[in-house]
């Protein structure tokens, strides 16, 4: 904690005035008053257009956008339009599958099809900037980020679809519109901001490549696309965010809660309280003191050092870009190390600070802001040497032997890596396509070593680092056929393997948990028969509170008495057990709630009603606990005992009880979504043969699905095709499940779902 002297705050005030001039004099903004975010009203009203998108992102049956840049073998990627299905990145829930079929896709990606049109003309129509107010600085709220991220995906995809089908003026216009959400969006001067256009630019990179997979592009288009990535520059206004962070930051110093006069107290109440917690009143002494110190002399302490800490920082970053390559850059202060002001003063702000500088490095992967722009300069680079590459090839049927080839038709120079200066790696394959890359933020170069698969990619954490595996940034070869078929295989069998283990983890559990439910149940079975301490509610025992409710009673029961239950027979069983209790459901109504305790534990798949007698009826539904021997047992819990509204609760004697179900159900996994639904129960015994008769609320038939388990387990997905093959739409159903058990000969019929 710094020291603060009470003294020689109007010198602080007049050094922060003169710093706050100085820099004003040599050209560095100092407030948010020097920042103008506002827009003119065609900007407005194009924005309000893209505003209007927000696709949703959790429509069924699609929850996540398809992989563009999918890895396969050899330095490839996987064409994602040319494939029969569409691989999610998320497995379905209901059948852990990760197939999508394009009719499901177009489905969802049409359902914003007049927004979206919309959208891609307003994009079209001129440069895109959004109307914000930049004096509430660090506070700036920026919703447009969001929707700028949403719309490139879903833009992304509409062109995936258009390929996909053909349409190949369909996929222009949607590319066309993603390339300009990065290259015509004059960013707003926050981190987050510039993070948010390097994560869109990787998007639409992996669009870019997809959509040169095909050979049906006009050099029109294809050049297009070259002038709007040429005239891209991710470096300008990295310099005008460190100045606003600076002014931001400044402001949000004046934030910090000033001290509010209080009465003095007096003396005896502070003897009092410095006997009764002296830590407790030095602490707020010594905060008082600290906080008082720092209005009168470390706020404008704090702004000073603030204002030359983060002018060094914009100089730092000036001078960096000013390199011509990543390699010059990284050796330059502040490029790939991180600056973050500390304050001498505990403060708020400086805590504010700190939260969001670890937000930030979240965002960066393990980065800095200058190495990811390094990065997104150099997939820039990357995106318009393989559109001049298109282009040459369209012209001369095939591609150069070298990128010199494309100067000065399709490019003024040679490309050069900006990673190290040197000219892009290029090679053409034997399939006639090529291979173009940069070495990274390594500069070492790997071959074009492509990234691995998401799932098999190691985890860069900003707080404890894991070195990233050593790739290069890749324009990769397409896959083959027989690559993706192989890729998918191994898919498979890691997918079945680790639902096995799954599996096996399941049934230990499980095994686990009914090797203790059996050692409760024996344990409470054993328990000899007393007699239930009655306790005082209201004033009174409760078993006379619970019977003087009913006015005068000839007959009284100990508590035990009214504790006990005892089976009913229904006809529903062995499905539904009823019990009735002796105590007026009237009155348990009025102080609280009876309940059945099933092997010393409530499970919630039960009700208390009324009993034609007055008295309670506990019916619990046997079907979602296991088979065999049960001990059960009333249990009363009583609310509000006067002021304190505390809870009494009185559990009566224990009885045995032997449910005779052939099969359990399981608590989430009877699950019916529109993609289809899951049937799943346990059986009594390894063998079993099974029908399931599907049925509409109404009781209409839809479909029989028979079979038979050797594992005692029902384990079924039905894909929602009913007896003639059509659909079933309807958002709910009824299942009966008819099993037989050929082992012991017992069968049973139960209502699911």
């Amino acid at each position: 904690m710094g020291v603060i002297t009470l003294c020689h705050g109007a010198t602080n005030e007049s050094a922060l005035t003169r710093t706050q001039l100085t820099l004003r004099q040599e050209g560095f903004k100092t407030d948010l008053s020097d920042f103008d975010l506002s827009t003119s009203p065609e900007m407005q009203a194009r924005e309000a257009i893209l505003n209007a998108t927000a696709p949703a992102r959790d429509v069924q049956p699609f929850t996540d956008h398809p992989n563009l840049m999918e890895s396969a073998e050899n330095n490839s990627a996987i064409i994602v339009w040319k494939l029969d299905v569409l691989k999610e990145q998320t497995p379905s829930w209901s059948d852990n599958g990760t197939e999508l079929a394009w009719d499901e896709f177009r489905q969802i990606i049409n359902q914003n099809k007049s927004q979206l049109d919309a959208a891609c003309a307003a994009i079209m129509s001129g440069p895109i900037q959004f109307n914000l107010r930049a004096g509430d600085g660090n506070y700036m709220r920026l919703p447009h980020l969001a929707i700028l991220k949403n719309l490139t995906e879903f833009l992304d995809d509409r062109m995936i679809l258009a390929l996909h089908d053909g349409d190949l003026d369909g996929a222009c216009s949607n590319l066309t519109s993603a390339t300009r959400l990065v290259t015509a969006w004059k960013v707003e001067p926050a981190e987050v901001s510039q993070l948010v256009r390097f994560g869109n630019t990787k998007l639409v990179f992996a669009a870019t490549w997809q959509a040169l997979q095909t050979n049906g592009w006009t050099d029109e288009q294809l050049a297009r696309l070259q002038r709007e990535w040429q005239a891209a520059d991710f470096f300008a206004d990295l310099p005008e965010t460190a100045a606003f962070k600076r002014a931001s930051d400044v402001k949000e110093s004046d934030y910090e809660p000033r001290m509010q006069p209080r009465a003095r107290p007096s003396f005896g109440n502070f003897s009092q309280a410095a006997l009764d917690n002296p830590f407790g009143l030095w602490s707020k002494l010594l905060f008082g003191w600290h906080q008082k110190a720092y209005l009168q002399q470390g706020d404008a302490d704090d702004k000073k050092d603030m204002l030359l800490f983060y002018r060094d920082r914009e100089i730092e970053l000036r001078n960096a870009f000013k390199a011509t390559s990543w390699k010059q850059m990284r050796g330059l202060p502040g490029v790939t190390n991180v600056t973050v002001f500390h304050s001498k003063y505990p403060t708020r702000a400086e805590m504010m600070r700190n939260t969001r500088e670890f937000s930030k490095r979240m965002l960066e992967r393990g980065h800095t802001m200058p190495g990811m722009a390094a990065e997104t300069e150099t997939e820039r680079r990357l995106i318009v040497t393989a559109l001049a590459l298109e282009r040459y090839r369209n012209q001369h049927g095939s591609y150069p032997n070298s990128l010199a080839e494309l100067v000065p038709a399709f490019l003024k120079a040679t490309p050069l890596d900006f990673m190290d200066g040197q000219p892009l790696r290029y090679r053409v394959a034997e399939n006639g396509r090529f291979l173009l890359y940069s070495v990274g933020l390594d500069c070492v170069d790997n071959g074009g070593k492509f990234q691995p698969p998401r799932d098999e990619r190691a985890y860069v954490s900003p707080l404890l680092p894991v070195p990233p595996p050593p790739v290069d940034l890749v324009w990769p070869l397409s896959a083959a056929p027989t690559e993706v078929a192989v890729k998918r295989q191994r898919e498979q069998k890691e997918k079945a393997k680790m639902m096995a283990q799954v599996e096996e983890r399941g049934r230990a559990n499980e095994a686990e948990a009914e090797t203790q439910r059996k050692a409760t149940v024996k344990k409470l079975l054993a328990q000899k028969p007393v007699e239930i301490k009655d306790p005082a509610y209201l004033g009174k025992p409760l078993s006379e509170f619970l019977q003087s409710q009913l006015g005068s009673v000839t007959n009284k029961r100990t508590l035990t008495e009214l504790l006990s239950v005892k089976q009913v027979v229904t006809g529903e069983e062995p499905d539904m057990a009823t019990f009735e209790v002796p105590i007026r459901y009237d009155v348990v109504q009025k102080i609280g709630e009876l309940r059945l305790l099933i092997d010393g534990s409530y499970d919630g798949y039960q009700e208390c009603s009324r009993a034609t007698n007055g008295s309670c009826l506990l019916i619990w539904n046997t079907t979602y606990d296991p088979p065999g021997q049960h001990a059960l047992q009333a249990n009363l819990v009583c609310e509000e005992m006067r002021k304190g509204r505390q809870s009494l609760e009185v559990t009566g004697p224990v009885i045995p009880f032997y449910s005779s179900n052939v099969l359990q159900f399981t608590e989430g996994t009877d699950v019916f979504t529109d993609k289809g639904a899951m049937l799943y129960a346990k059986l009594a015994e390894p063998h079993g043969v099974y029908t399931i008769e599907l049925q509409s609320t109404t009781g209409e038939h839809i479909k029989t699905i028979s079979g038979t388990t050797s594992n005692g387990v029902i384990d079924v997905f039905w894909d929602l095709k009913d007896e003639r093959g059509e659909k079933y739409t309807n958002n709910s159903l009824k299942a009966v499940f008819n099993v037989t058990l050929p082992d012991s000969g017992r069968s049973q019929s139960t209502k699911g779902l």
